[in-house]
């Protein structure tokens, strides 16, 4: 097998005689239509080459379409179609595919998890996956009687140097597969080490799921307050906008009028008679570009018949495909249209995924904030959940001290109600107030008779009176004990990678520049 030490020394004299090559061509003819050479010999982020960066590493074009390709592959395995949704998702997720390996490969590196030659043989030798065996008995090699595959005649052959060399780009095809897969099983398991239970968590956990406990309760349901009954002045609002004002950030912006020529999903999947509706839409699509240019986009969408066109903002975000109709697809080069012309330019016919588009850029929108006036209802409505909520706590407390008759209470008082009886498990969800986390805690530690300050769940403000609480069973705990604390290790540790992966994307500088190319 070729040395890949020997490649990589001699990669670095191909490199350089390439550049000295191409400098000589930019002298003389200006090659590759102006190139930046700084950007491509030190992967300037702004080279056309990548699109994107993780930190310092370059993710290439032809990187990304390999993994969005095999994106669109999956879907098709799948017997669904790709439409511009699919196609969407599948960019989304071969991006999110390579930042993550990226970040693992890094990582692995760093800790000094990469895997060793020894441990794929005997990854293979001692337990050999499904797959690699179906390779094998796919060629007739490692069969029983039966026609299976036999793990010891194929652990003897291996041992004994008996393999056909014709196998040797199969193991090569999976050494490589192992090679990331077993050091990314290294860095999972590290990583969900961390997660483990302690035997106090798994009583608690035990108790709440199967101790039972019966409760009388009053309770202030916050959806029966008026609005009337709160006051939220525009100071309070004006405050709690700057508090929160980067969730109201805006991205740029471009205003974009359109006309559309619709491809009837019949002849879309009719291949006999697509390719000449679609040059009927071309067509007229390029009658309408030049009746626009001769006179204005919006004549010519009377001239033409058509009807009036319709408004968009689009701007650079691949989460929500740019504020782009669903129906046309991803069109990048319809973004890059909107956000590299300046206003008023009328674009060339652009094939979409169900037809043919032609834009108008009318205006642009700078980066900035909604406007207050823009979001104020939604804070008051925020806000009013609130006060209700401190409303209801403070009108149960005033109202219900000194009274241990609940029932006339609730009776005479128009917020509080009253529930008796209410028997669930201490972690349950209770017939009216629900559940919260201060409402479990309050009664893992109430024994019978006891009654709680004011509580709070989702929608209510609450005191709760334990009437009985069932004894804890040691008998039935030291029964569940082993299998409760495997399911919580599990659960717990299995949050450890995940969570790993989700800080290392927030604290590394991603650059995506999908857009420069689609």
């Amino acid at each position: 097998m070729f040395n890949m030490t020997t490649l990589r020394e001699r990669s670095h004299f191909i490199l350089w005689t390439l550049l000295v090559f191409f400098i000589l061509s930019m002298s003389v003819g200006g090659l590759v239509g102006g190139a930046n050479i700084l950007d491509l010999v030190f992967k300037g982020k702004s080279s056309k080459q990548y699109v994107g960066w993780v930190g310092g590493t370059s993710i290439t074009h032809q990187s990304f379409i390999r993994a969005r390709d095999n994106q669109l592959a999956q879907i098709r395995r799948a017997g669904q179609s790709v439409d511009g949704r699919a196609y969407q998702n599948a960019s989304n997720s071969a991006w999110n595919t390579l930042v993550e390996r990226i970040l693992k490969d890094e990582q692995i590196k760093e800790l000094g998890l990469e895997v060793q030659s020894d441990e794929i043989y005997d990854f293979l030798l001692l337990t050999p996956p499904p797959a690699f065996q179906n390779n094998l008995t796919d060629q007739g090699l490692f069969l029983n009687a039966d026609g299976k595959f036999d793990l010891e005649s194929f652990q003897t052959g291996v041992k004994n140097g008996a393999l056909p060399q014709e196998l040797n780009p199969l193991l090569a095809q999976w050494e490589n597969y192992l090679r990331t897969w077993l050091a990314d099983r290294k860095l999972q398991n590290l990583y969900n080490a961390t997660g483990t239970v302690s035997n106090f968590e798994v009583k608690m956990e035990y108790t709440k799921q199967n101790v039972n406990c019966t409760l009388d309760y009053i309770f202030v349901n916050t959806n029966s307050i008026a609005d009337s009954l709160i006051t939220i002045g525009d100071d309070a609002l004006l405050t709690k906008y700057n508090e929160d004002k980067e969730t109201y950030a805006t991205p740029e912006k471009r205003v974009v009028e359109y006309a559309f020529w619709e491809m009837p999903a019949a002849i879309k999947l009719d291949t006999l008679n697509n390719a000449i509706y679609s040059d009927s839409l071309l067509q007229d699509a390029l009658l309408f570009v030049d009746e626009a240019d001769l006179t204005s986009f919006s004549e010519a969408i009377t001239i033409t018949e058509r009807d009036s066109a319709k408004t968009v903002e689009v701007h650079e975000n691949f989460s929500n495909n740019s504020g782009l109709p669903f129906p046309w697809g991803t069109v990048r080069n319809a973004i890059r249209f909107s956000f590299d012309n300046p206003i008023s330019t009328v674009s060339d016919p652009i094939n979409v995924d169900n037809g043919i588009v032609v834009l108008h850029i009318t205006g642009a929108v700078d980066e900035g904030y909604r406007a207050f006036e823009d979001v104020k209802s939604g804070i008051k409505r925020s806000l009013m959940r609130d006060e209700k909520k401190t409303f209801a706590k403070s009108y149960l407390s005033e109202n219900s001290a000194g009274n241990s008759d609940w029932k006339a209470l609730a009776d005479s008082d128009e917020f509080i109600e009253f529930v008796e009886a209410d028997t669930k498990t201490l972690g349950g969800t209770f017939t009216t107030i629900g559940k919260s986390g201060e409402l479990t805690g309050t009664l893992l530690a109430m024994t019978t008779g006891d009654v709680s300050p004011v509580l709070t769940t989702f929608n209510t403000a609450c005191m709760v009176k334990m009437t009985s609480k069932d004894e804890f069973d040691d008998g039935a705990y030291d029964e569940a004990f082993v299998d409760l604390k495997t399911q919580l290790n599990n659960t717990k540790s299995s949050r450890g990678y995940s969570n790993w992966l989700r800080a290392a994307k927030d604290n590394i500088e991603v650059i995506d520049n999908r857009a420069s190319f689609y």
